[in-house]
């Protein structure tokens, strides 16, 4: 069921998103319409429980984020008064005690960061990390470079046709490839999902030449691959790129509906 609310949600974001000003009337619109396109009964008691169910396990989640948070801020705070402590007194075997709290403390965060802002599919960033942590609180960019939308447009045909696991495979092998490409090429690079079909790859890299080459480069290479399934099945899939420079201070917003309009009028 939380997946197909997400399908629903991210269908409808993608519809509003050149929007300046989304009212409720008009994002419970689009919902609908698109609950109904799934085959979803936004009126059918189950639903509505499961829906509830849903925003309980969320709000849960987010709690239990919070409550470790601090947790470990109060631990983080005593474990730094210790130090402070250790190194007057040249305690060593303290300071040691201590080192590797802090070692276990970095792993609870990064385990805790893993549950808000990792794609549990793909196991790469999701939409939140790009407005938690790429951007700045104002949504800005913090760098220079170039972003890359990988637009897998056979995503939903695959699901629809051949089941959620394959579908699946298909959205981690492009991942895959592209990571080792970019990683062999050793340029600086984050990826995220942004909806089910559409990736984004920042690349914080300002040659323009030598990043359009390698992008036309890579989208050949990836449009000559036929994939197969355990089963025998054999696809080969259709991506389309679209990629666009931004520098430091440059609004998100805007870029985005760039390229996500380059992707729609193409369709």
């Amino acid at each position: 069921m939380k997946k197909q609310l997400e399908k629903i949600t991210n269908l409808t974001l993608n519809e509003l998103l050149n929007n300046k000003i989304i009212l409720p009337s008009l994002y419970f619109e689009k919902f609908d319409y698109y609950a109904k396109d799934v085959e979803i009964d936004l009126g059918n008691e189950d639903f509505k429980s499961e829906i509830e169910d849903v925003i309980i396990d969320d709000f849960k989640t987010i709690e239990k984020y919070m409550s470790s948070i601090m947790t470990n801020v109060s631990e983080l705070k005593e474990e730094t008064n210790n130090a402070k402590n250790a190194i007057i007194n040249k305690d060593i075997n303290s300071l040691n005690d201590i080192y590797k709290n802090m070692i276990r403390l970095e792993k609870e965060v990064k385990r805790l960061n893993n549950e808000l802002f990792i794609d549990e599919e793909t196991k790469i960033f999701n939409r939140k990390w790009i407005y938690t942590n790429f951007l700045d609180e104002e949504y800005l960019f913090k760098n220079n470079g170039f972003l890359l939308l990988i637009d897998v447009v056979d995503y939903f045909y695959v699901q629809k046709e051949y089941g959620e696991l394959l579908a699946k495979n298909l959205i981690v092998f492009i991942i895959n490839f592209i990571n080792e490409n970019f990683k062999d090429e050793k340029y600086d690079f984050q990826i995220a999902r942004y909806f089910d079909d559409k990736i984004f790859v920042f690349i914080l890299e300002e040659d323009f030449k030598e990043i359009n080459n390698f992008i036309i480069n890579i989208k050949k290479m990836l449009s000559n691959i036929t994939l197969k399934s355990n089963s025998g099945l054999l696809i080969k899939a259709n991506y389309k790129f679209y990629y666009e420079f931004f520098k430091s201070a440059d609004d998100s917003k805007k870029l985005f509906e760039k390229l996500f309009d380059l992707s729609k009028a193409s369709s």
